[in-house]
């Protein structure tokens, strides 16, 4: 059955904007309609894969009709239980509203604590986090034929060490715009987390290929402001022309 209905999922990159934000974008370019939006600033992968299914459960009438694309964000954010939801909260509204209960997020970089604890490879933790969370979507998607396209909101590293690659090996990347890293995967990571703290424009050293949304925005300058990396208008409506692109390309909606 040809897609009627879009779904999406990810962090501040892919929440809702009123010029369309990439997401809501590529629900015209495919001629479906409006976005259905679960993504929420701040929050990390757990939480997207996790509200995604829930989502699906709970309208299984929409297993055969509906697109999904997926904006992963950081694998060093570490998403909780909250509680239970509170419509007062801001930016709890619309399909998350929907949810009995709501996520909360602590981020690597404010827990250097826990990053100091000999008995955490926070890395390796992380990595393995993150290929599982994709892992887990990916087969979601396709035991349900539901057609997807994912990528990457944030820049991630993608280490392939031991038994790791044997994760990241299962990855599709048919279905994966833009997976591999570029060659200053570490360097922008580092960039994107200390940007706020400077009030120099966002510039990447990329010369040709970007992995992320972030990269793409920062490689053209499509960004909010000078020392804030999140896409301008320019930035989300380029970026949705090239899922829309890829999805073409790779045949993802037949």
């Amino acid at each position: 059955m040809i897609p009627k209905y879009h779904l999406s999922n990810g962090c501040s990159f892919s929440t809702k904007k009123a010029f369309l934000n990439c997401h809501q974008r590529l629900s015209e370019l495919l001629g479906l309609e409006p976005t259905i939006q679960l993504a929420k600033g701040g929050r990390g992968n757990d939480r997207m894969v996790t509200t995604t299914m829930h989502w699906f459960y709970k309208n299984p009438e929409r297993f055969a009709d509906t697109v999904v694309s997926i904006g992963w964000t950081s694998g060093h954010r570490w998403d909780f239980i909250h509680g239970p939801t509170d419509t007062t909260t801001k930016g709890i509204k619309g399909e998350l509203a929907k949810f009995s209960h709501q996520w909360g997020t602590w981020r690597l970089w404010e827990n250097d604590r826990i990053a100091r604890d000999p008995d955490i490879d926070i890395n390796l933790a992380s990595a393995v986090r993150l290929y599982t969370n994709i892992l887990t979507l990916q087969y979601f998607f396709k035991y349900h034929k539901i057609p997807y396209v994912m990528y990457w909101a944030l820049t991630n590293d993608l280490p392939e060490d031991g038994d790791l690659k044997v994760l990241k090996d299962q990855i599709d990347r048919k279905h994966f715009m833009n997976f591999e890293t570029s060659d200053h995967v570490k360097e922008n990571i580092k960039i994107y987390n200390e940007m706020k703290q400077k009030p120099d424009k966002v510039t990447i050293p990329n010369k040709e290929y970007v992995q992320s949304h972030f990269e793409f925005c920062a490689f053209h300058g499509w960004t909010l402001r000078v020392n804030d990396a999140h896409p301008n208008k320019e930035g989300h409506h380029e970026w949705a022309n090239l899922l829309h692109h890829f999805i073409v390309d790779n045949k993802i909606i037949c």
